[in-house]
């Protein structure tokens, strides 16, 4: 058996070698692998409403989902209800990164801190943010001010995990180093641990980002009055199900969009840093 595979791995093998390679191909196909997938399930989404495979009313067509989106931005309502969304994810996020790292900063230089703080967030990070709605709406109503606390709230728990655990994770090696150079405690924080720790503290931020969006939207469809939440909810007591599916799309190209531009400055910021990439271009 073994033997018959090895004879077919030769035989493919040689027959490709006759081919001449295509680089620019290969790089193309590389590039737009991450359209084929959205591509492949619009057409097969497609192909299904032709058939009638789907109820209009349940899943309506791309052609209908498109009409509605532009329909939305139009009349100046998708804009709009962005906007207001971005504002309170923006102050929200802003605020949940700032508390993360310091209190996650803290507990990584602190053992006393890390027993203090850490049990209190793995209980709290086990409730969905749907159970924390509908209490942080009692005690600080339905304003602004009750959005901003369940966004910070959605992204503290990642950006605090991620910075502890990146702060643990610095090698013993420039611990040592540090100690032969008699670092004081400033230059140990800012000269060895926040770099150690960077590529982990990115990774709470990316994954916080992730959070805000879900927080404010869930926040503005139980207790909003506008934004993309409050949007969503208009759409479907209205059933408009095909305004509805053009809304979630925008919120999955917004949020790809600023967790790339993340992404991009963590490279940026992190140049130094060596790891595997997978293989291809």
């Amino acid at each position: 058996m073994s033997m018959e595979i090895n004879q077919k791995q030769s035989f493919l093998q040689g027959y490709l070698a006759k081919f001449p390679e295509f680089p620019r191909l290969r790089e193309w196909a590389t590039r737009s692998a991450s359209f084929i997938i959205p591509v492949l399930l619009i057409v097969t989404w497609q192909i299904c409403s032709w058939i009638g495979l789907f109820h209009p009313a349940a899943l309506p067509s791309p052609a209908r989902v498109w009409s509605a989106l532009l329909g939305l931005l139009a009349d100046g309502t998708l804009l709009s209800d962005l906007d207001t969304s971005a504002l309170r994810v923006l102050n929200g996020f802003l605020w949940g990164v700032l508390i993360g790292l310091a209190i996650g900063i803290l507990s990584g230089l602190s053992r006393f801190v890390e027993r203090l703080v850490s049990p209190v967030v793995d209980a709290f990070r086990q409730i969905p943010v749907f159970a924390w709605i509908p209490l942080i709406i009692l005690w600080f109503g339905i304003g602004e001010l009750s959005k901003g606390v369940i966004i910070a709230k959605s992204v503290f728990v990642p950006v605090f995990v991620n910075t502890l655990q990146g702060i643990r994770g610095v090698p013993q090696e420039y611990v040592e180093v540090a100690r032969v150079l008699e670092l004081n405690r400033w230059k140990f924080l800012h000269k060895v641990v926040i770099p150690s720790a960077l590529p982990s503290i990115f990774t709470g931020i990316r994954l916080g980002a992730g959070f805000a969006w879900m927080a404010v939207v869930a926040a503005e469809m139980l207790g909003g009055l506008s934004g993309i939440g409050y949007a969503l909810m208009r759409s479907k007591e209205f059933f408009q199900t095909d305004g509805l599916i053009a809304l979630m799309a925008v919120i999955g190209l917004v949020g790809l969009v600023v967790d790339r531009s993340l992404k991009w400055l963590e490279t940026s910021t992190l140049r130094w840093r060596k790891g595997f990439a997978g293989n291809g271009k």
